[in-house]
């Protein structure tokens, strides 16, 4: 919505700029202002104020960086509601501090089947990893449980099989995302633990309302997985996980009984509200030197992984 460019500037124009440019000849270009006498024919742009400007489908965006620290790009978490198309202002994002006292307890949010976690050769899934910085009392977690952060925090997303990705990031519930709170343990015991029972989708909690000490996950594993993480330069890089790897053997024995279900959206532009999210209420425990390696590479570790 706009103004035409000269006076009395009336402000009653909706204005449809094309994107490809008309090519000419250069020598035609140059008649304008040589045979009329007259330059720079042209109106200096205008502040946007509130105005916003929409982008039809065939128009070809340049890419934006995004970052989470100011070291590393202008466009912090404070202003990513401002990069194009973002849904980063909406009223369901995340993610959220998990206020114990006030959950809905829901009797439908049975513990769950995870098919092929335990395959060494069938992971095909998408992960992140957040955390904070290199020091002791590091916290790095995305969501909060009464305030609390955890060191680290680890996300597998899924996308419902209906949908197509497009599609899914349109709908509510067109993501799955579990996340997993991690801490560290000086000791840690290589074991791995399957799921047989089934979950309902709610908007609540199961379990105990407050984090009991972690399990235990395999050493090796997440060894292995930490050995790529040199491969990982800036946001965005994939990395091919090529070793033997199940997600059992690096959640361990987790309690997948107790968790927090809520709906909310993608935590990184363009924050799209199409996640179911489940935050498992006990946290994954790895050994303690592993932490200063993840904590020392960068911001997220994607795949996919072999299938």
């Amino acid at each position: 919505m706009g103004s035409l460019p000269m006076p009395i500037c009336n402000e009653a124009v909706v204005w449809t700029i094309f994107h490809e440019p008309i090519h000419v000849n250069s020598e035609l270009i140059k008649k304008f202002p040589m045979e009329t006498k007259l330059d720079n024919i042209y109106r200096p742009t205008q502040p946007l104020h509130e105005r916003h400007v929409y982008a039809s489908p065939g128009t070809p965006l340049p890419p934006y960086e995004w970052c989470y620290d100011p070291h590393h790009c202008a466009d912090t978490p404070p202003s990513w509601h401002f990069l194009p198309g973002s849904l980063c202002g909406g009223t369901r994002q995340s993610p959220i501090n998990i206020d114990t006292n006030n959950v809905v307890p829901d009797s439908h949010l049975d513990a769950f089947v995870c098919k092929n976690f335990d395959d060494k050769h069938a992971i095909k899934f998408q992960f992140h990893f957040h955390w904070g910085d290199t020091s002791d009392m590091s916290e790095g977690s995305e969501h909060t449980v009464d305030s609390i952060r955890y060191p680290m925090e680890m996300h597998i997303v899924s996308k419902r099989k209906d949908l197509t990705l497009d599609e899914a990031l349109q709908a509510p519930d067109g993501l799955a995302v579990l996340g997993f709170f991690i801490e560290s343990t000086p000791t840690t015991k290589s074991t791995s633990h399957g799921s047989t029972s089934s979950s309902s989708h709610g908007s609540t909690v199961s379990g105990s309302t407050h984090p009991t000490s972690a399990p235990t996950s395999n050493t090796d594993a997440w060894k292995n997985l930490t050995s790529y993480l040199s491969k990982i330069h800036k946001i965005g890089t994939t990395v091919m996980v090529t070793d033997e790897l199940s997600i059992d053997d690096l959640l361990g024995n987790v309690n997948l009984h107790a968790y927090y279900r809520y709906s909310g959206s993608l935590t990184a532009p363009l924050c799209s509200e199409a996640v179911v999210w489940t935050i498992f209420k006990e946290p994954v425990n790895v050994d303690l030197n592993l932490v200063p390696p993840l904590m020392k590479s960068s911001e997220q570790l994607i795949g996919p992984w072999n299938t």
